[in-house]
């Protein structure tokens, strides 16, 4: 990857969930505002979200039958696709020598499912899946949660990997274990909380609910089975819960811990907004504290990355990345301070 910093922006390209470009890859300014554009994908189809390997940048293909596209992170050419095992793979990791190499953890909203992809030497071929990891359920959200539905996958700093199942109100974990990944454990969530990205803070887990609007505090803890999760806590990923309760639309995409581990940021599609948590003292019984809230300065923001001071926010429906700038005391300012065109962006990735 670059040695100097860049954004790599990635979205829709198909009628339906939004078209725009694919990928692209940009210059940072001097001033970590988004400068010229550098390079530009052709023929990857919804790379709705992207990761960086140690040689090849990847990125999932959302589709009924989805793929992994493998592309050179300087020109963006197309090296070659995997097969996620599923539907619309909406997610994916890169797993350092996992299996004799690095490999690609993708999970497939619409099958419920993650698969293991080996990296290697894709070429033209379409290889399958090493493995897929599954965990039937749902819950009690009918529209949204009559089956699993993966949505992101998790490194975990103790070696294993965590599957947020947006349908069945859990976040399964896994370990490799004689050459194959078995589930550990689950952290379960409360019916209704529709778990959608997690961030990892020390023992503790905290996961955003797509369906109910708060974040979720959960601990680990050792037991003579295995690990286990305890629910601890939920937060509001707003100034108040009437504020959830009044919204027409309230869905929260992505969050992200500050380097120092004190700020949560959170996005928040329906009100449009940037949300920042302090959660510095987070414990037993210290339950994250709302710090500020700032508008998107977009419609429907997806996701975002934070880096070099700042923000970088993908508005997927209003067509824009809004970059902010964090203050001194990581907050973000009340406006963009840039404000960039481009099509249905659903992922940012500093490299």
């Amino acid at each position: 990857m670059p040695a100097t910093p860049q954004l790599l922006v990635s979205g829709y390209t198909e009628e339906g969930s939004g078209t725009g470009p694919g990928i692209r890859r940009y210059a940072l300014a001097e001033d970590a505002t988004i400068g010229p554009l550098l390079a530009e994908s052709s023929g990857v189809r919804n790379p709705s979200f992207l990761a960086a390997g140690a040689r090849t940048l990847f990125a999932v293909e959302e589709g009924a039958n989805g793929t992994v596209a493998a592309l050179d992170p300087e020109t963006l050419e197309l090296l070659g696709r995997a097969s996620s095992g599923g539907a619309d793979p909406c997610h994916l990791i890169v797993l350092g020598c996992t299996m004799g190499d690095e490999a690609i953890l993708a999970a497939n909203y619409s099958s419920g499912t993650a698969a293991i992809i080996p990296s290697a030497d894709w070429g033209s071929a379409v290889p399958a899946p090493a493995q897929l990891l599954e965990n039937p359920g749902s819950g009690p959200v009918g529209d949204r949660q009559g089956s699993s539905h993966a949505h992101q996958a998790t490194a975990t700093p103790w070696g294993t990997v965590l599957v947020a199942d947006l349908g069945a109100d859990r976040v399964d974990e896994y370990a490799l274990l004689d050459g194959s990944y078995q589930r550990l454990g689950s952290a379960v969530l409360p019916p209704g909380t529709g778990p959608r990205h997690v961030a990892i803070k020390g023992g503790f887990l905290l996961v955003a609910g797509e369906l109910d609007g708060y974040l979720h505090v959960l601990r680990r803890a050792g037991a003579a089975s295995g690990p286990t999760w305890q629910w601890m806590s939920r937060t509001p990923l707003a100034a108040t819960a009437e504020a959830i309760e009044t919204a027409e639309q309230f869905h929260p995409s992505h969050i992200q811990l500050s380097a120092d581990g004190t700020k949560l940021y959170a996005a928040v599609r329906g009100p449009n907004m940037l949300v920042v948590l302090d959660v510095a003292s987070l414990g037993a019984d210290t339950a994250p504290v709302f710090l500020a809230q700032v508008p998107s300065g977009g419609n429907w923001p997806r996701h975002f990355a934070v880096g070099q001071g700042r923000i970088y926010l993908a508005n997927q429906l209003s067509n824009t990345v809004t970059v902010f700038e964090l203050d001194v005391h990581g907050l973000p300012g009340a406006q963009p301070l840039q404000t960039l065109d481009f099509g249905s962006p659903a992922c940012v990735l500093l490299a």
